[in-house]
């Protein structure tokens, strides 16, 4: 090993990493799922209301998917959220989202189940 690099490993070991910043991807995934969620709408509500297909919102959700432009721009016209506050990491606290909700209040059912009848 030359007498340089027995110099610089040391100290560059030591150096504290940088935080890792969230991509755009996973900043857009987690405010749509939040703001899906606050207005109450499960995926195949939103996805059928919005005129996109329930797996790409799944897909976009959970950051696996790239969104284009359009779709991002239908989710935001949708959800009333301009396009540019869906990159924002802090929309939750801007809008006021509940981040521990992580479902969609349950719609009642338009029809009563049938009731199993119990036979000895």
């Amino acid at each position: 090993m030359p007498w340089f690099q027995a110099l610089i490993l040391p100290t560059m070991r030591s150096m504290p990493r940088p935080a890792k910043t969230p991509s755009l991807r996973a900043i857009f995934a987690k405010n749509v799922r939040y703001a899906r969620i606050h207005a109450g709408y499960s995926q195949e509500n939103f996805a059928l209301a919005a005129g996109l297909d329930r797996t790409l919102v799944s897909s976009v959700e959970r950051g696996v998917r790239n969104a284009t432009l359009d779709n991002v721009e239908r989710i935001s016209n949708f959800l009333k959220i301009p396009g540019h506050e869906m990159l924002d990491p802090g929309l939750a606290d801007l809008r006021g989202f509940d981040v521990t909700l992580i479902r969609a209040p349950r719609s009642q059912r338009p029809y009563t189940p049938a009731r199993k009848s119990r036979r000895g």
